[in-house]
């Protein structure tokens, strides 16, 4: 089996590649309730030009990311809104409001400094079933530890019954659910599942 490296710091060309894996993963989302770009190419050079990377985790193979973790921490998203990145891809009406909304979806998934979320977490068509996701959320977990956090938030919607049940394998539970319906549709679901796992910290006196 082809060795996977865990990494924090990436290349440029790799994060080139985080940008369109993160497109690959969730196409519908990008298009109909992130960004609402019409083509994949305003979508992955908008997010090339947004994502935080320093706020990420990777798997890589043969020089290749296969799947990546980000996470927001207080107010630092993995993908902020950036009116900036906006006005490189649209012109000034149409970056204007998706900048707006995107903004307004953000609002709503920024919590407290003492919790990590991860938002989101991808693994490439070809890697998935190899245990990439697992170990992606162990490496989320060490990284809480060290940073002294508490909790870990998530979110998964009710299309996606597979990666919730790796989740509650990990010993994420469910705090609540949120019921969409119409409104999320088009972005390929109608319910999201909002999960939560609190993490021991030893404490050194």
């Amino acid at each position: 089996m082809e060795q996977i490296e865990i990494t924090l710091k990436l290349n440029p060309q790799q994060q080139a590649q985080v940008a369109n894996l993160f497109y690959e993963a969730f196409p519908l989302k990008v298009k109909y309730l992130w960004f609402f770009t019409k083509t994949r190419e305003q979508a992955v050079e908008l997010l090339a030009q947004s994502i935080q990377f320093e706020q990420g985790i990777y798997a890589i193979r043969n020089e290749e990311v296969i799947g990546f973790l980000g996470y927001n921490l207080g107010k630092k998203a993995f993908a902020p809104a950036k009116y900036k990145a906006f006005q490189k891809v649209y012109p000034p009406f149409a970056a204007m409001w998706r900048y707006f909304f995107y903004t307004l979806y953000l609002r709503f998934h920024m919590y407290n400094e003492d919790i990590l979320q991860i938002d989101p977490i991808a693994v490439s068509e070809k890697a998935r079933g190899t245990g990439i996701g697992k170990l992606l959320l162990n490496e989320v977990e060490q990284l809480a530890k060290t940073m002294q956090i508490t909790k870990i938030n998530l979110e998964v919607v009710d299309t996606n019954p597979s990666a919730q049940k790796l989740y509650e394998r990990f010993g994420y539970k469910i705090k609540k659910e949120l019921t969409s319906g119409s409104f999320t549709v088009k972005a390929g679901f109608k319910k999201v599942i909002f999960m939560q796992k609190c993490v021991e910290i030893n404490s050194h006196t």
